[in-house]
Parts: structure tokens; C-alpha cells; sequence
């Protein structure tokens, strides 16, 4: 009996009761009607009737009194039931072996077994109230277990995968999420959404694992793509052959190698038969001793379905258990184009040994790994030795060549094993009549994988002629170079020594043709200029006069330390006539301040100043200036003189420090032999320094003389 049941029944006694007590007063309205009036048969007949009713009465109460006890005991069965339940459910509950929580339509937690607790790092006791949103990633609550909640209260039950959670610490985790209704009781009403059973299973491992196992079936199939792949590339494809029941089956590689069908059955005889006639039978005895437990490799020649010619290298081993032959596996690889190299190397190797033998050059072959080297019939006939000795390829060649060129050849044949790079060293051998002979080595390094030098094999010739021929080579482009500086030189001296000699013998003539007529008047301008012309003549002749004596090595030069400055301040006087005529100011700036020592030959040095300073002036434009500026650097002290002319191109830069050549200013006016340079430069050098010059059109010159500098005290 449920409690609703037992409602209804005592609502039926409460109306029996109100019945009883009607029924009274209806009796008690009734008899004192009767008195009034006086009519007691009717009081009798009322009150047999009130009798029977209240009897009927109590009867109907004392059978429903009945009903109530006995509906009193079963409810209170029930109620034990239900609590015996309860507590089933309670223990159910906290030993699920998966994580539980009982919740409510909105979402709040009421009850967690032990591994919920720990899993979703629950508080032990529910001060506050504790909320499924704060235990589930926001949009999965929103999107997938709210909706849930209501599939789960029309339906009764709900399940998600892959939901996210935030577990114990924090951490997140993926789970499978199960939600049931829990079913109502009686007095429940049908708009109550009621409570929920969640369970939770953590499934990090097992998506770890699936991710695991995805990732190794990817990796697989990559490998058998990468390896399928390589067959191709490598023209290799496998076979195997069952031998109970005899059967031979082909992997798509061999079938693609030998162009067969698809359709064509895989079969050893079929295989067979695809072997050239001569091989066949070496092919199929090398498969029987297969099936017997001997590996095999061998080379043959096949056709394939289309009848292409193939040589193929055929490989096969036996796989056994237990002592017992179960199949044979091998492989077919199709070495066509090695079996071809393979010869065109051959013939190749034997025209080279005739092109070596022709040539006279001899290889030699050095193993680092096991110390030995080998030298062909030709090298040993070169080096006259019987065989290559049992040492290194230094220790080898030392007694053949010159002691100053072992070290070569060591520093050459190091550079070869640690860098890998070509050896190739020309080396003066040791003869024994004097003669000057050579021997030119070249060679290479091979390494293997971990970059160890593992040999080197390379060939060595006589040079000799060559080195002969190169040397008479020299010799006649050095004469046919000094044959043309002479011409050159002859060639501009002449134009240079005729200009002054035809002024002077010019105005001699006429002075000579006026005293012929008695009418000789000397005129100061005409010896002028013949003084003028002897002068430039006895200029030409000094300059010549030093070129030679500097190309002949007899030019000594007096090294001692000179001040730089006091070398300026006496040579910028020389030429500041020449700058007030032409209207140029010289800056002598840099001759104040204090000493600057330098390693130089005063009196050369005072000339190179002069030359300078005179042409920075001579090629200005009216109103320009002269620069000069000193600065010291790394123990080295730099002149620098700088004009304001018009400049050099690059082709004119090119021409200069030659004799006689002026860069095209001969035109111009300007005196000069085009000598200045080219002794300054030469007059520098043998002072240990450096002349350079820098020049741009429009933007002036600036020459450059660097001398050692001394150190202070």
C-alpha cells in the first residue's frame, strides 16, 4: 500500500465520521418534531432507523479501523524496504568502480562516491555548494551536458564521450560522461525534474593509447609507403615461396619490374621462364638448394613480359622452425644499369692504363686502415724502385725528392686528409747528374660516412718538360718584354731629347745665318730660349741618367732618420716661384709642430718632395691650393699632397708612374718629361715605402708617400 493509497482511506473514515454526526442530528430534528406533534409511532420508526444506520456505521468504521492497522503495518514494511534499499543504493553508490555523483536538474552536487572525490578533487564536506559548470570546460557544459540533463529527464538516460573535466591539481583530462534519472516516488509530482546519477570514466590513457596506436598505424603505413617506394626506386621486388603446399607468390614490385599482368598466376615455373635459356638452370638449382637451407646471390639475365632485356641480381634464403624449411624468401633486383657501368668502367679502366702508360704517368694507392700502399708498374718504373715500401706516401717519396720539399709535401697531404681537398703539389725531385728534375703528385681523399679518411689514391708524373718548356716560355716573353720597354723607351726618348736639341739648333741657325750677313744683333729672348731648351735637354739627360743607374741597381740610398717636416719647409721654397708665376697657394701648415721622424735618404726624399709639391702645382687652375697634411699610424708616417686641379680619369690614373708618359697633359703646355713620377716611386720603394694616388675629374688629386715612421727616443 503506498502512502496516496492510505490518504484515500482516511479520507473515506473522515467522511463516515461526518455522515455519523449528520445522521445524529438529523435524528435529534426528527424526534422533537415527533413529540411536538405527539406522533410516536413515528419516534419509534426514526429511532429504529437511527439504530440501523449507526450500526451499519459502525460497522463500515470498524472495518475500515481494520484496513488502517493493516495499511499502517504494510507502510511501515515499506518504509523499512525503502530504507533497506537506500541504504543497498548508498553502498552500491560509494563501490561503483567508476567515479558517481548524484546532482540535481540544476546542477548541483549532492552526493560523490570515493573516486569521484578524489578524481575530481571534491571537498570532503559540502560547506559550500559545489556546481557541475565548475567541474565540466565551460563550452562542453553549455553545449553538450546541459542539453544532456534534458535528454536524460524526458528520455531517462544520457551518455557523452570526450568530454572535458578539470581534475585533481588542476588538471584537465577527457571523459565519458553517463547521466540517469533516478526514478521518482509516489508522491512525486510530474513536473518535479528529480535527481541524477553521473558517472565519470577518465579517459586519458586509453586516448593517449588510441593517439599512441594512431600515430603507429600512420608510421607503419609510411614505412610500407617509404618502403614500397624505395623497391621501386631500387627496381628490387620480393618473392616468396611456400613449400606446403608448394606455392610462389609476387609482391606488386617484381610484377611491375617485370612488366607480368595482373592476371598472370605467380607461379615458379612462370618465373622460370622469364630467365634467359642459359640461366635458367642456374636459377632454378640455386632455388632447389634454397629449399634445402642454403642461401643463394647470383647475377642473371631475364626478359620481361614485353620482352626487355633485364640483368637482375637474384638473392634467396630459407626460413626455417625447428630445423624445418617453411619457405623461401628472396628477392629480384634489376642491375641493368650497373651491369652496364660496370663495363663501360672496364673498358674505361683499360683505356686509361694505355692513356697512363702513354703518358708516362704512374698511379699510386695509399690505405690508411691498414697502412698499405701500392704503386703501379708504371710509378715504379718513375721513381726506380722495385715495389712501394711498406710505409707512409711521405716516407715513400722523401728519398726521391729535395729535403726542402718534404715539408711541402707534408703541409700539401695534410691539407688533403683533414680538409679533403685535391692534393696536387709540384715537387723538385733528386738527380743524380744535377739536372734540375720534377715530379708533380696529385691524388684525393676518400672518407666514409663518419668523415674518416679511409684512403687515398691518386698518380704522379715527370714534370720536367713541362716545367722546361714553361721556364723557355719566360725567358722569351721576359726578352720580348724587355726587347718592347726598349723600343718604347728609345722611342719616347727620341721625341723627348729632339724637342730641346731642334729649339736650340733652330735658333743657332739663325743666329749663324745673321752673322753670315754682317747683321748679327743678339737678342736676349732667342738665348733665352736656347738656355731654356739646354736646360730642359740637361734635365732629360739626369732623369735618364737616374732611371739607369735605379734599373742597374747602382742607386744606393742613405737610410737615417730625417725629420719630415724640416724636409717640407726645405723643399716647398723650391717651387714657390713656379706657384706665385701660376697664381696657386701652397699650404705650409704642415711643416709646424713637432718633428716627425721618418727612415728615409734626406736628399731623396728632399727630390720626391719637390717632384710632388711641383706637379700638384703645375697641373692646378689659377686661384687653386696645395694641401699638405702628416698623420701617423701603426708605427707608419703618411704624406699626404692634395691639389684643387681638374683631376684624372681612370684610364689616365693607368698611365701614370711610367717614363715619359704624362697622361696626355704633353699637349697642354705644361713643361715637363713625364719622368717625376716614375723616379719618385722607384726612389720611395727603395726607402722601404709606398707612393699611391687618388684622383677623380673635377674633384682634384692626392698623392700619398708612406715611410716607416721611428719610435720615439
Amino acid at each position: 500500500m503506498s502512502v496516496h493509497g492510505l490518504k484515500q482511506r482516511v479520507e473515506a473514515r473522515d467522511r463516515l465520521l461526518l455522515q455519523a454526526e449528520s445522521v445524529g442530528q438529523l435524528l435529534n430534528e426528527q424526534l422533537l418534531g415527533a413529540v411536538a406533534r405527539g406522533e410516536l409511532a413515528l419516534i419509534e420508526d426514526a429511532a429504529r432507523r437511527h439504530d440501523a444506520k449507526l450500526g451499519e456505521l459502525t460497522e463500515n468504521l470498524r472495518i475500515y479501523q481494520a484496513e488502517l492497522h493493516a495499511q499502517a503495518d504494510e507502510l511501515q514494511a515499506s518504509y523499512a524496504r525503502a530504507e533497506a534499499l537506500a541504504q543497498r543504493f548508498a553502498t552500491l553508490f560509494a563501490g561503483m568502480p567508476v567515479a558517481c555523483v548524484l546532482v540535481g536538474f540544476n546542477g548541483e552536487l549532492l552526493e560523490s562516491n570515493e573516486l569521484a572525490t578524489r578524481l575530481l578533487k571534491l571537498p570532503q564536506r559540502h560547506n559550500t555548494p559545489v556546481f557541475l559548470h565548475r567541474l565540466v570546460d565551460s563550452s562542453d557544459y553549455q553545449d553538450r551536458v546541459r542539453p544532456a540533463l534534458h535528454e536524460a529527464q524526458a528520455a531517462g538516460a544520457s551518455a557523452l564521450d570526450n568530454v572535458g573535466f578539470f581534475g585533481e591539481g588542476g588538471r584537465r583530462f577527457s571523459g565519458d560522461l553517463y547521466i540517469s534519472r533516478l526514478p521518482g516516488t509516489a508522491d512525486s509530482r510530474p513536473d518535479d525534474p528529480g535527481q541524477y546519477v553521473c558517472a565519470v570514466i577518465d579517459r586519458t590513457e586509453h586516448l593517449q593509447d588510441l593517439r599512441a596506436l594512431e600515430a603507429s598505424e600512420d608510421a607503419l603505413r609510411q614505412s610500407e609507403a617509404f618502403l614500397a617506394e624505395s623497391a621501386r626506386l631500387a627496381r628490387v621486388g620480393g618473392w616468396e615461396l611456400t613449400l606446403r603446399p608448394h606455392t610462389l607468390r609476387w609482391s606488386a614490385q617484381l610484377r611491375e619490374m617485370l612488366e607480368l599482368p595482373a592476371d598472370t598466376p605467380a607461379t615458379l615455373e612462370a618465373t622460370l621462364a622469364l630467365c634467359a635459356p642459359y640461366d635458367r638452370k642456374s636459377f632454378a638449382g640455386a632455388v632447389a638448394r634454397a629449399e634445402l637451407g642454403q642461401p643463394f646471390e647470383i647475377e642473371i639475365d631475364m626478359l620481361t613480359a614485353r620482352h626487355r632485356a633485364l640483368r637482375v641480381l637474384a638473392v634467396g634464403s630459407a626460413d626455417m622452425a625447428n630445423g624445418q624449411v617453411l619457405r623461401v624468401s628472396g628477392a629480384l633486383q634489376d642491375i641493368t644499369t650497373q651491369h652496364h657501368v660496370r663495363r663501360q668502367l672496364g673498358d674505361l679502366t683499360e683505356r686509361l692504363a694505355i692513356a697512363n702508360e702513354a703518358g708516362g704517368i704512374g698511379v699510386w694507392d695509399w690505405n690508411l686502415a691498414d697502412g698499405s700502399l701500392h704503386f703501379d708498374a708504371r710509378l715504379c718504373e718513375l721513381l726506380a724502385v722495385p715495389r712501394a715500401p711498406a710505409c707512409t706516401l711521405v716516407e715513400a717519396l722523401a728519398p726521391q725528392l729535395l729535403p726542402h720539399e718534404h715539408e711541402h709535401l707534408r703541409a700539401a697531404l695534410h691539407v688533403a686528409l683533414n680538409r679533403l681537398e685535391p692534393l696536387n703539389v709540384e715537387l723538385q725531385r733528386a738527380d743524380r747528374d744535377g739536372a734540375e728534375r720534377w715530379l708533380h703528385v696529385t691524388g684525393r681523399a676518400h672518407a666514409d660516412a663518419q668523415g674518416r679518411v679511409q684512403r687515398v689514391i691518386g698518380c704522379a708524373w715527370d714534370s720536367s718538360p713541362e716545367h722546361e718548356a714553361l721556364r723557355l716560355l719566360a725567358a722569351k716573353e721576359a726578352a720580348e718584354s724587355a726587347n718592347q720597354a726598349k723600343s718604347a723607351f728609345l722611342s719616347r726618348m727620341s721625341h723627348e731629347l729632339r724637342t730641346p736639341l731642334n729649339a736650340i739648333l733652330g735658333f743657332a741657325q739663325l743666329m749663324r745665318l745673321e752673322a753670315e750677313r754682317g747683321d748679327l744683333v743678339l737678342k736676349p729672348h732667342r738665348v733665352t730660349l736656347i738656355e731654356s731648351a739646354a736646360r730642359h735637354l740637361l734635365e732629360l739627360v739626369n732623369e735618364v741618367l737616374d732611371v739607369s743607374r735605379i734599373e742597374a741597381g747602382r742607386v744606393a740610398v742613405q737610410l737615417a732618420p730625417v725629420d719630415l717636416r724640416r724636409c717640407l719647409t726645405e723643399a716647398l721654397p723650391m717651387v714657390q716661384g713656379l706657384a706665385e708665376r701660376l697664381g696657386v697657394q701652397v699650404d705650409e701648415q704642415a711643416c709646424q709642430g713637432a718633428p716627425c721622424w721618418v727612415m728615409a735618404d734626406s736628399l731623396r726624399l728632399r727630390e720626391v718632395l719637390i717632384n710632388l709639391v711641383s706637379n700638384a702645382v703645375k697641373y692646378n687652375v689659377p686661384g687653386g691650393r696645395v694641401g699638405c697634411r702628416i698623420e701617423t699610424q701603426d708605427g707608419q708616417v703618411r704624406l699626404h699632397v692634395a691639389d684643387t686641379g681638374v683631376g684624372l680619369s681612370a684610364a689616365q690614373q693607368a698611365e701614370l708612374f711610367q717614363p715619359f708618359n704624362r697622361a696626355g697633359a704633353e699637349n697642354s703646355g705644361i713643361e715637363g718629361s713625364g719622368m717625376g713620377l716614375f723616379v719618385s716611386r722607384r726612389f720611395i720603394e727603395l726607402m722601404g715605402g709606398q707612393i699611391s694616388l687618388t684622383s677623380a675629374l673635377g674633384a682634384g688629386t692626392t698623392v700619398t708617400v708612406q715611410l716607416p715612421g721611428v719610435p720615439p727616443g
